[in-house]
């Protein structure tokens, strides 16, 4: 009786069964190729972008909004000339559209009644919080007012108070250029951060095996 058939009892080399000499389908190790390296050059260039786009926030954010800080601030300054106490008692006059805005000392934290009156009612200031110095004290706004009609008002406090004229575009402006100096330069320096991770990840050489 016939024996079943071996294929590989004839002594000939199986080629899906190499042997330690052979080379197999992938190379004498046995094992596929690495992979290609993956092409990086996408990744790098948005990391130069956005490094380029957040330097350029960054230093344009702080740069304009210091200018608009410094520039609101010294408008605000400047009308500290022509600012006057109210203690208890005192005159000014004033011509219709101004702002005067009542202050009081920042280390105190009462806050004075006063009693305006003059030529007709006040109206309501905008609510906004303006502080400087004034002879030696740092005071700080509680209370604003627009002028009607022009003329002489009275003044009649509980307590100091200072009275300055306000320029509210300087007061806005400088409360816009500290937000745009600290948000715009975060901003900036987030994007600036990014760009430089994703730029040193594109420029690291591929693991080989």
């Amino acid at each position: 009786m016939g024996q079943p058939y071996d294929p590989g009892s004839s002594g000939a080399p199986n080629p899906y069964q190499p042997g330690p000499n052979q080379p197999g389908p992938y190379g004498y190790g046995g094992y596929p190729p690495p992979a290609p390296p993956k092409d990086r050059t996408g990744m790098r260039l948005w990391g130069k972008i956005l490094t380029a786009v957040g330097v350029v926030i960054l230093v344009a954010s702080v740069a304009v909004g210091v200018v608009l800080a410094v520039s609101g601030i010294s408008q605000v300054v400047d009308q500290a000339d022509q600012a006057f106490v109210v203690d208890p008692r005192a005159e000014h006059r004033y011509d219709a559209g101004d702002t005067f805005a009542l202050f009081r000392p920042d280390n105190t934290a009462a806050t004075p009644s006063c009693e305006i009156t003059g030529p007709a009612a006040l109206e309501r200031g905008t609510d906004v919080t303006a502080e400087f110095p004034y002879d030696g004290t740092q005071v700080r706004s509680f209370d604003s007012y627009e002028v009607v009609e022009a003329g002489t008002y009275s003044f009649l406090c509980s307590d100091r108070v200072v009275v300055a004229t306000i320029d509210l575009g300087g007061i806005f402006s400088g409360v816009g250029g500290v937000l745009l100096a600290v948000f715009g330069g975060g901003f900036g320096a987030v994007l600036l951060l990014i760009g430089i991770v994703l730029w040193a990840i594109a420029g690291r050489r591929p693991r080989t095996a």
